[in-house]
């Protein structure tokens, strides 16, 4: 479970904050609200970053028993927080490094 919790946290960093995609989020969130918001929520992305996980790692999900369901939800939102919690801490390391490296932000 470490494992897949760290790939989602690193799917998430890749997608929402890595500054690659900056353009393209940014362009998303004028195009529309749901891009907005979910470009926007940190717990929102760790969520369906760790869904995304969890259905990847147990292609055997094909039983849809309220014990899977539960297991897809508890692993989504444990993702979710471990999310919100990364950003808090990390994100302005982020944007200093970004800063002292003369990354173009733009």
């Amino acid at each position: 479970m470490f494992i897949e919790l760290l790939f989602a946290l690193s799917l998430r960093f890749f997608f929402f904050d890595f500054i690659l995609f900056k353009k393209t989020r940014e362009k998303l969130k004028k195009q529309n609200y749901f891009f907005k918001k979910l470009l926007s929520c940190s717990f929102c992305q760790g969520f369906w970053c760790g869904i995304f996980v969890y259905l990847l790692f147990n292609i055997s999900f094909a039983l849809f028993t309220l014990y899977n369901l539960l297991n897809l939800l508890a692993f989504g939102f444990a993702s979710a927080i471990l999310s919100i919690t990364w950003v808090v801490i990390v994100h302005p390391f982020l944007k200093e490094y970004e800063e002292d490296q003369e990354l173009p932000l733009i």
